[in-house]
């Protein structure tokens, strides 16, 4: 018998079945974010990534998102998460608190590179 994964999550008191992921960009696009909790490391078929809980507030993969936005989780192994990310989030309490209050715009180059701005 398999069961469904129960989370909790910040501002729900449950969450139950598997959480929503978000689609990779591809290479000369961008998303629009914000984020809602903290990078984790997560084993998947493809080896480690980050799981991040985000926002997400404009993707070219969801035309029809509303306003509001739809939360969904981030599974990345882009270098700009665990080179820059993870240790400012670990080292400046004033990043910690831009973190998840700006808006945050990541592009990919052509060449498949990610660049995190907010």
């Amino acid at each position: 018998m398999q069961y469904s994964i129960v989370t909790f999550m910040p501002g729900k008191k449950y969450s139950f079945g598997t959480e929503s992921k978000m689609k990779a960009l591809e290479p000369g696009t961008k998303a629009t974010l914000r984020f809602l909790g903290d990078p984790k490391v997560v084993e998947t078929e493809y080896g480690e990534k980050y799981s991040i809980p985000i926002l997400l507030l404009i993707h070219p993969s969801y035309p029809s998102l509303s306003s509001k936005g739809m939360e969904v989780s981030w599974e990345t192994k882009a270098q700009v998460i665990e080179k820059d990310l993870v240790p400012l989030l670990k080292e400046s309490k004033e990043f910690q608190k831009d973190y998840l209050e700006h808006t945050w715009e990541l592009r990919v180059d052509d060449g498949g590179a990610y660049r995190l701005e907010g």
